[in-house]
């Protein structure tokens, strides 16, 4: 799916829209009033496409039908309910046949936040400065996308926000580890592992060696005998014998061995 990306324009001060953790939209404050589902199933459907989408794929995609004067009607009137219920008749706009959400509502939305806060702490040119960009932009990510919502469309976006969430706390981590503040990165990427356990087996090497030079072996440990749980259970598998070594220094908690530099997830970016 294509990244989210904006230009800039005033926000809309009576919209707010929470996407993340929670599902509200409230116009001057007060719940938006949609008349009917599809409206609402539309608006999430344009939010999470803010590049358009034709007549024929929401027809096709939401609802199921073709292009006929029933369902051309229907999405006319759908398209009515969106404006109204966001009492703006600019909400949605049309441009050589792809509608979308205009940039004010898109503005006005916590997904907006979140990739802004996101865009900051990639160009921040200081430590500091990433730092609290992308402490922001956590915080904004108070939960999956769309919660509650299980179409095909959702799952794609949802997946696309949380990767973009789970690389945030990399970031950080990746920042206490340079600072050799061991505690707050195995923080972090506690909290990667948790949203993502799918990462690379060198996140949890990684996380495994943070804890023990924290002072935590016990943890260290403990994380070493979940992760053996989970790939035998979810991959069957085992670890790699890098892994397996490290726990077992831990274990006998002799000396670390220094650990590669952590690489940032845009060190490939000019």
């Amino acid at each position: 799916m294509k990244r989210m990306s904006y230009r800039s324009e005033q926000v809309a001060p009576a919209l707010e829209v929470r996407t993340l953790g929670q599902v509200e939209v409230l116009v001057a404050g007060r719940p938006a009033i949609w008349h009917a589902h599809t409206a609402e199933e539309l608006f999430f459907y344009l939010l999470s496409y803010p590049e358009g989408k034709s007549k024929a794929e929401i027809l096709e995609t939401l609802w199921g039908l073709d292009p006929d004067p029933v369902a051309n009607n229907r999405f006319r009137v759908t398209l009515f309910r969106i404006r109204s219920a966001l009492q703006n008749p600019q909400a949605i706009q049309e441009d050589h046949g792809r509608y979308s959400l205009s940039e004010a509502v898109l503005q006005s939305t916590d997904l907006y936040s979140f990739y802004q806060a996101l865009s900051e702490g990639h160009r921040a040119s200081s430590d500091t400065a990433r730092l609290e960009s992308y402490h922001k932009a956590i915080a904004l990510y108070r939960g999956d996308y769309l919660p509650g919502f299980s179409t095909n469309w959702v799952s794609q976006a949802r997946e696309e926000h949380k990767t973009a969430y789970v690389q945030a706390l990399l970031e950080v981590a990746l920042i206490y580890y340079d600072r050799t503040d061991w505690g707050n990165a195995a923080t972090y990427l506690q909290r990667a592992l948790k949203a993502d356990p799918y990462l690379g087996e060198n996140h949890h090497q990684r996380l495994m060696w943070c804890l023990a030079a924290a002072g935590d072996r016990y943890g260290a440990i403990e994380h070493y005998r979940r992760f053996v749980k989970f790939l035998h259970e979810e991959l069957g598998d085992t670890p790699m014998p890098e892994t397996q070594a490290l726990a077992e220094r831990i274990k006998l908690n002799q000396l670390l061995l220094p650990y590669p530099e952590m690489p940032s997830l845009y060190s490939h970016v000019a």
